[in-house]
């Protein structure tokens, strides 16, 4: 069952709507579990939703510019781009984090996406 306080729209149009909306919470918990450690929120200021919201299309545009760069399903690129490890590598003095070997799949949708692949050696700190 599908409502609507817009009675000028038809059924379809409805039901197109709300499935766009199921689309972009999903891009949105998908984002969360990835690299936003975020835990549930429940929002009641009217800025809180608005926020809310526009952080839900924002994740589906970039799923969608991602689909159309790639010309691949975001399930594909996803499963990808999960292939790109790092290994944390400490010396007596410091910890580093090394990027593992980067297959060539990846390598094709950081090209196709016109992003720099990352550096081989990331975050060097000094140990306390």
């Amino acid at each position: 069952m599908i409502e609507t306080n817009d009675d000028t729209i038809s059924f379809e149009d409805a039901a197109c709507g709300y499935k766009s909306l199921m689309v972009i919470e999903q891009c949105f918990r998908s984002l969360k579990r990835t690299q936003i450690k975020m835990t549930p929120m429940y929002h009641w200021a009217p800025r809180r939703i608005e926020t809310h919201v526009r952080i839900c299309v924002l994740a589906l545009l970039i799923e969608r510019v991602a689909e159309i760069s790639c010309q691949m399903p975001w399930s594909k690129i996803r499963d990808i781009l999960g292939q790109l490890q790092v290994t944390e590598c400490q010396t007596s003095d410091h910890v580093f984090f090394r990027l593992n070997e980067v297959s060539n799949e990846v390598k094709e949708v950081f090209k196709k996406l016109e992003i720099p692949l990352p550096k081989g050696v990331i975050g060097i700190n000094p140990l306390p």
